[in-house]
């Protein structure tokens, strides 16, 4: 077994423009390759194919040797049963770009966009729409991905919640003669990927496919506002205390976290696939728009 490793690097500019303002740009590349995953040395599998519908079908590795037969192995190396068989390996490019107002006249501000792409495969590229991104398959989560070859069809694509596009900004102003602040964050994500899949009843039991890569689906972007008004007051010897209002999710942004499933097609043992008409199903959302009123008390000076 070789060890896993990793290679980063990156490179950046900082810029100040002025006494107030500076900026930043940075590109980070990492790469990741020998991770550890399971296959199954033991059984004998055929690939053959099921007809989903008219227009569709998908490659399968059926299990001919018995379950009897079935050794699962750590190590380094994957085995299917297609010529297309891919290496647990990560490959990640991100671009960052920053630009900040430091506080004064009354306001700061501050904003980020970042551009980037994970890809690769790893144990955990079975994983569901809102699944983590893990490289092991060690407790206290133990995966089982890689034992059915069968998993490893279509894995290779974007990792568990590779985000392209993610955009921040931020910022806070007092509210002229008031005594008032207020405050605001707006982030923008790309919807998390996942890819469709289809339940086949295998010599080897129910066997989940992905019929394509992930990403090529993705969840819907999310697009979150806060907001916050608060406002100090002074207690004197015994310290100060403020009062706050939060506004979270002001454009009460609906967009989903995860799916119930993505099963597309279920087949049976005889072959015959039937189109699931409830695929996608969306399961949990972004929390919806509500408001939060506090007060903060500092005692001492």
């Amino acid at each position: 077994m070789r060890a896993p490793h990793t290679d980063e690097y990156s490179i950046g500019i900082d810029r100040e423009l002025g006494h107030r303002v500076s900026m930043a740009i940075a590109y980070v590349r990492k790469e990741g390759a020998d991770f550890i995953g399971w296959s199954d040395v033991g059984g004998k599998y055929d690939e053959q194919s099921r007809t989903l519908d008219a227009l569709r079908s998908v490659n399968v590795c059926v299990l001919t040797t018995g379950t009897a037969s079935q050794r699962f192995l750590l190590s380094n190396d994957t085995l299917g049963c297609g010529p297309d068989q891919k290496d647990y390996a990560t490959t990640y490019n991100g671009l960052v770009m920053s630009v900040e107002k430091r506080r004064s006249d009354g306001f700061q501000l501050s904003g980020s966009y970042t551009f980037s792409r994970a890809s690769g495969m790893l144990p955990s590229s079975g994983t569901s729409a809102a699944g983590a991104q893990l490289s092991t398959v060690a407790p206290p989560n133990p995966l089982i991905f890689g034992r059915d070859p069968n998993d490893l069809t279509n894995a290779q694509g974007r990792l568990p919640n590779d985000r392209p596009h993610m955009f921040r900004i931020m910022g806070s102003a007092d509210i002229p003669h008031t005594g008032f602040l207020l405050a605001a964050n707006f982030q923008y994500y790309s919807g998390k990927p996942w890819a469709a899949t289809a339940q086949v009843i295998l010599p080897q039991g129910d066997t989940r496919v992905q019929l394509e890569p992930r990403g090529t689906q993705r969840l819907s972007a999310q697009s979150l506002l806060d907001l916050r008004v608060s406002r100090p007051i002074s207690l004197g010897a015994m310290g100060r205390s403020e009062l706050f209002v939060d506004v979270l999710n002001v454009l009460n942004d609906t967009a989903e976290e995860g799916l119930a499933t993505s099963t597309s097609f279920t087949c049976g043992a005889d072959q015959v696939c039937v189109e699931n008409p409830n695929s996608p199903s969306p399961v949990a959302f972004v929390d919806p728009r509500r408001a939060m009123f506090g007060i903060r008390l500092n005692l001492g000076r």
